[in-house]
């Protein structure tokens, strides 16, 4: 069984014990997924299973050298699933930071290693997108598999408030407006390997990431939600530090969860997990001035339907400005989550038998 410790160290915990670790599924896009899956590392340590965490990525993305790649080569985005491998490579992997390396000049200008690469396998696999990726956490040496939530090269679609349509997601994220419903262009089938690690999950985990751009586009994908509704895993859902201008203006920790139950049909969530931690004045005007908020509670109510809403202190402030998810932080809360609702499926076996 998998050691989740009391408290968790900044550094990647070894297991002990002979028994395989827990199965956990993370599932998003964005700069979210990776900062849960770096936390997750933490947990399981560097030589666990590669089954222990299974990251399912959204591949929407069609702006930058994402964008660039998927229109030339008719492929889904890779620039997220880049991001994920990353987050997840040994220390060890020659290869780690050279997935990340921006190329400048050139006709390669503003491309990253990891995207090209990834460009590169779809081709010589002769388009398959989902085995391409497996090769490329092969190669890297992951402590994990990352999953594209679908090997097609898929579009967003946007219902505005006015009635206006838009097609993809930069034209979508750069529209400004409230977004009345978000859609895939067309159904994408989920890879096999996604359903069956969701099914296997001791623990699933949605977000933080881009509501409309990040967390939608993957539970939208064919028969995912519907599998994460089925399950007894610990689902939870982490909560975004901030609002996103132009996308949640405004919008409050249930807002959040009222749209993805909307979209997807049917509750998702055990449990919420959102930040308490105090947020410096200064960062708070900076991202005012761009018209962004903290996401906070509506009311003082400590259920969401049948999730409980924990709160933890859990951001912190990179050297840009920008507020992110501290990880170690992060894994010990989430570590808590799970002995907490595993403590609580005990009480209620012992009462049913």
């Amino acid at each position: 069984m998998l050691q989740w410790p009391g408290r968790v160290q900044h550094a990647p915990a070894a297991v002990s014990g002979p028994a395989p670790p827990r199965r956990i599924v993370a599932l998003g896009g964005g700069t979210g997924l990776p900062t849960v899956l770096r936390s997750l590392r933490m947990l399981v340590g560097e030589n666990a299973p590669e089954d222990s965490i299974t990251a399912i990525v959204a591949v929407t993305d069609d702006g930058g050298s994402s964008g660039r790649i998927r229109s030339e080569w008719h492929m889904p985005a890779p620039g997220d699933v880049r991001n994920c491998v990353a987050a997840l490579a040994s220390d060890a992997s020659p290869l780690t930071q050279l997935l990340q390396h921006r190329m400048s000049g050139g006709s390669l200008d503003g491309h990253t290693v990891g995207n090209l690469l990834l460009a590169g396998l779809t081709q010589q696999l002769h388009g398959d997108f989902g085995s391409a990726v497996q090769e490329l956490t092969r190669m890297v040496r992951t402590g994990g598999r990352v999953l594209p939530a679908t090997a097609q090269a898929i579009h967003l679609k946007a219902e505005f408030e006015s009635g206006e349509v838009i097609v993809g997601e930069t034209a979508i994220a750069g529209r400004g407006r409230p977004i009345r419903r978000l859609m895939l262009e067309e159904r994408a089938r989920p890879l096999p390997e996604a359903i069956e690690a969701l099914v296997n999950a001791d623990v699933i985990i949605v977000g933080p990431g881009s509501l409309y751009t990040s967390i939608l586009p993957v539970l939208l994908t064919d028969g995912l939600a519907p599998t994460i509704y089925g399950l007894r895993s610990t689902r939870i859902y982490v909560a975004n530090l901030m609002t996103e201008p132009g996308e949640t203006d405004d919008f409050t920790l249930e807002r959040h969860l009222d749209v993805i139950e909307q979209h997807v049909g049917v509750p998702l969530f055990d449990y919420v997990l959102s930040n308490s931690a105090p947020i410096p004045t200064q960062t708070l005007l900076k991202y005012a001035s761009n018209c962004a908020q903290p996401v906070l509670r509506q009311s003082a109510e400590r259920m969401y339907g049948q999730a409980a809403i924990v709160e933890r202190e859990l951001a912190w402030q990179v050297s840009d400005g920008k507020l992110r998810h501290e990880p170690a932080q992060l894994a010990e809360a989430l570590s808590d989550l799970f002995e907490q609702d595993s403590a609580r499926r005990a009480v209620e076996l012992h009462h049913a038998s």
